[in-house]
């Protein structure tokens, strides 16, 4: 058991640093490791005290806790992909007026590390600090499209890379893109606009029971306990827990729409 828990610590630990590191946190990997710790024991003791320390109870309250870092850097990943798109769209343009002013490439990118504040600069400061060294510019930048993985990014990418291999005029090519980019937007928004009623459904079904068991709970602890202390109530809430989360993804399913 010892044995199982440290080869999963290395693994955990393997796995953060290198998320952590391209999020720019400022968190080691083994305070993550801490709160993940602290997490699971929180949620064991919050379900060992409503559920008379029942087993089962005590053990999904350990597994929810434990998985709270975990969904935290997941969704500051997402944030920060979002912010970096939204930054890229003001960025593109910016590269292809420097370059036609004259500029290089790399040139045009130092403006932009100059101008932008983060996630934007601390990607490009990243690839002119990895081509400073030996690196060539496009596998830096094949590598920071590899770290982010958007797909404005890779678009961008790859046609600057090809640009560059057929001898195009990098600027034009850039203000073609960027138009690209700002087209699928609103594609994007329109989409969202007509698709927010069902995510707000989905969000709102997903957590009414959780709240109405709640409520039901402060109310009358009495009435509400026999579903974490009896087999049966176990049963009937692994049976919520399913529903819920195949409900979830049906939705969320019906809701996504790729462009």
């Amino acid at each position: 058991m010892v044995q199982v828990a440290t080869t999963y610590r290395r693994r955990f630990l393997a796995r953060t640093e290198e998320q952590v590191v391209a999020l720019y946190l400022g968190v080691s990997p083994e305070r993550l490791w801490l709160y993940t710790l602290l997490g699971a024991t929180a949620g064991a003791l919050l379900m060992a005290l409503v559920s008379n320390f029942r087993p089962l109870m005590v053990a999904a309250g350990a597994a929810a806790g434990f998985m709270v870092p975990r969904l935290y850097l997941n969704n500051t990943e997402q944030r920060r992909r979002r912010k970096f798109d939204a930054q890229l769209l003001e960025a593109i343009p910016m590269l292809a007026g420097a370059m036609k002013a004259g500029m290089s490439l790399l040139q045009a990118m130092e403006q932009i590390t100059r101008e932008m504040g983060p996630p934007i600069r601390q990607e490009f400061a990243h690839a002119l600090q990895e081509n400073r060294v030996g690196k060539p510019l496009m596998e830096a930048l094949n590598d920071m499209k590899n770290r982010l993985r958007t797909d404005d990014l890779s678009i961008t990418v790859d046609a600057v890379g090809i640009s560059q291999e057929t001898g195009g005029v990098l600027s034009e090519v850039l203000m073609k893109i960027a138009e690209t980019i700002k087209s699928r937007n609103r594609v994007r928004t329109k989409i969202d606009t007509l698709t927010a009623q069902g995510r707000l459904q989905g969000i709102i079904m997903s957590l009414m029971p959780w709240g109405l068991a709640a409520i039901l709970f402060l109310l009358d602890p009495e009435l509400m306990r026999p579903m974490f202390t009896t087999g049966t109530g176990q049963i009937i809430l692994v049976a919520i827990v399913i529903l819920e989360i195949m409900g979830w993804l049906v939705i969320r399913r019906l809701v996504s729409i790729d462009v």
